[in-house]
């Protein structure tokens, strides 16, 4: 009788788990993006242009700052799973550089369905489209979070002067596995963003930034990144800074114009 109770207990136990399993494989995208809403028709900043690139039958849009700068130095921003990046106007347009703004496919005025793939190709596409039109002197890249998985894939692919990682990780399933450790997720995950396979391939100068309160992305998974960084590294560690507030912190802004002014600095 006690065993039979046991058995149905466990029973029960596997099915609420195979359930909770089924339940995060075909929601997983949903834990991955958050695509924003807003679209910012008709801004009015100045100095800020639209942007437009038809891949398909998806629309990628943006918005390019300084674009008077853009033939000698070009930053392209890659933002965070739930960032609308428009809001970063401000904080660029006093960088003596252009820097370019594109909602991923699926955010914003973008069209389309987020997926790894998608980001990477889109994110190929958008800065062989810049170059071809443009051909900047210098260009930078600079990935947030989730973006700094498609910086590390681009710098991978295509000669830049600099790439930015801004609270990254090594890749997602081991940011997966921090959080949910009682999960299959190598078995489940469909969107892996591995930074780690792509730092091989990278010929350009790292400026790695992160907090040592970050709850998203725990530290422990910029720092296994940042160790098998094979090529020249700077990285600023901001103990108090979380995911959320580490742009808060006047030494993220130090590192990161230092790192943008390092040609200018060295031909003075």
């Amino acid at each position: 009788m006690k065993m039979s109770l046991v058995f149905q207990i466990l029973l029960y136990l596997l099915i609420f788990y195979l359930l909770c399993t089924l339940f995060m494989y075909l929601r997983q995208d949903s834990f991955i993006f958050y695509p924003t809403a807003a679209k910012h028709e008709g801004q009015s900043y100045h100095k800020v242009v639209d942007y437009h690139l038809q891949r398909g039958s998806v629309d990628l849009r943006g918005w390019l700052v300084n674009p008077g700068f853009v033939r000698e130095k070009l930053l392209i921003y890659y933002g965070g799973n739930a960032e609308d990046v428009f809001l970063n106007i401000e904080e660029y347009q006093g960088i003596q550089a252009a820097t370019l703004f594109v909602a991923y496919r699926g955010y914003g005025p973008s069209t389309g369905k987020p997926g790894e793939a998608e980001f990477f190709a889109d994110a190929l596409a958008v800065l062989d489209d810049m170059d071809n039109t443009y051909v900047p002197k210098e260009i930078y890249l600079i990935g947030r979070s989730l973006g700094s998985g498609v910086a590390c894939h681009v710098a991978a692919q295509r000669p830049v002067r600099g790439a930015i990682l801004v609270t990254p990780y090594d890749s997602i399933e081991n940011v997966a596995k921090s959080h949910y450790p009682w999960l299959p997720i190598g078995q489940l995950l469909k969107h892996r963003f591995v930074s780690l396979d792509a730092l091989p391939l990278i010929q350009c100068p790292l400026l790695v930034l992160y907090g040592g309160r970050d709850r998203v992305i725990p530290p422990e998974r910029t720092e296994n990144l940042i160790r098998h960084i094979q090529g020249e590294r700077e990285v600023v560690f901001i103990a108090k800074a979380d995911h959320g507030t580490i742009e808060m912190y006047p030494e993220y802004w130090q590192a990161l114009l230092s790192f943008l002014n390092r040609g200018a600095s060295a031909g003075q």
